[in-house]
C-alpha cells in the first residue's frame, strides 16, 4: 500500500537524518562561538582547523554524506502533498530541494573534511612556509565554494519556491505549515540563532543542516500519515 510505504519512508529517513547531526556536531559545533560569530570567518577557521578533532573523528564526520541520496527522498513525501498544486508548485521546488541535498551531501559533508586537511597536517608536523600554507588553504576554499555553487542556488531557490507553494494554499498542507517547512525552519535558525550566546549557538547553527532536514521531514510525514488518499 502506497500510504504505508510513505509512512515507513518518512520515519526511516527522519531517523537516519539524526546521524547527520553527529557529523554536523563534529564539523561545525564550537562552544566558543556565539550566533553572530557563526556568520564570520571565525566559523570557517573552526572548520579549517577541524576544531582540533583527531583525524579519525573527522573521517567519522564524513559518513553522513553517504546517506544524502536517502535524505533526498524526503522531497518525495512533500511532493505527494503538493502535487495537486501543479508542476510548477510541486515538482519544480521539490526537485530543486532533492538536487540540493544530493550535492550538499557530496560537496559539503565530504568536502568539509578536505578543507581541514592542511589544518590537521599543520597540527601534526607544523608549517615552515606560512605563505604556502595560506595560499593552499585559500585555493581549497575557492574550489569548495565553486563546487558548491549550484547546490547553494538550488538550496535557497528551492527553499523559497517551496515556501511560496505552501503559502499559495493549493497544496494539501495548510498555509500555517510554512513554519514547519524548510523555509520556516531555515528562517527560525538564522534569526533566533544569530542572538544565541555561546555555547548554545552551535547547537542550532552548527547543526542547522540537520534541523533543516529533520523537522520538515518529520512534520510532513506526520501530516501526510492518513492524508495521502485525500491528495489524489
Amino acid at each position: 500500500m502506497l500510504q504505508d510505504r510513505l509512512r515507513k519512508l518518512g520515519v526511516t529517513v527522519a531517523i537516519l537524518m539524526l546521524w547527520n547531526g553527529v557529523g554536523d556536531f563534529i564539523f561545525a559545533y564550537s562552544p566558543k562561538l556565539n550566533g553572530a560569530q557563526y556568520s564570520t570567518m571565525m566559523f570557517w577557521d573552526a572548520v579549517r582547523t577541524a576544531n582540533g578533532h583527531p583525524h579519525w573523528l573527522v573521517m567519522l564526520a564524513q559518513t553522513p554524506g553517504w546517506l544524502y541520496p536517502i535524505y533526498a527522498l524526503s522531497a518525495l513525501i512533500w511532493w505527494f502533498g503538493m502535487r495537486r498544486a501543479g508542476f510548477w508548485l510541486s515538482t519544480v521546488p521539490c526537485a530543486l530541494l532533492a538536487y540540493a541535498l544530493l550535492m550538499i551531501g557530496g560537496v559539503q559533508h565530504i568536502g568539509f573534511a578536505y578543507l581541514s586537511v592542511l589544518g590537521q597536517a599543520k597540527a601534526l608536523v607544523g608549517s615552515t612556509d606560512p605563505a604556502f600554507y595560506a595560499t593552499a588553504q585559500r585555493l581549497l576554499v575557492e574550489h569548495f565554494l565553486w563546487g558548491d555553487l549550484t547546490a547553494l542556488i538550488a538550496f535557497f531557490g528551492g527553499t523559497i519556491w517551496h515556501g511560496v507553494a505552501i503559502l499559495s494554499g493549493r497544496t494539501l498542507f495548510p498555509r500555517w505549515f510554512i513554519f514547519l517547512s524548510p523555509l520556516g525552519v531555515l528562517t527560525f535558525e538564522m534569526v533566533v540563532g544569530n542572538f544565541l550566546p555561546a555555547p548554545f549557538a552551535g547547537i542550532l547553527l552548527g547543526m542547522f543542516g540537520t534541523w533543516y532536514m529533520f523537522v520538515p521531514t518529520l512534520s510532513a510525514t506526520i501530516w501526510m500519515w492518513n492524508r495521502l488518499e485525500v491528495s489524489k
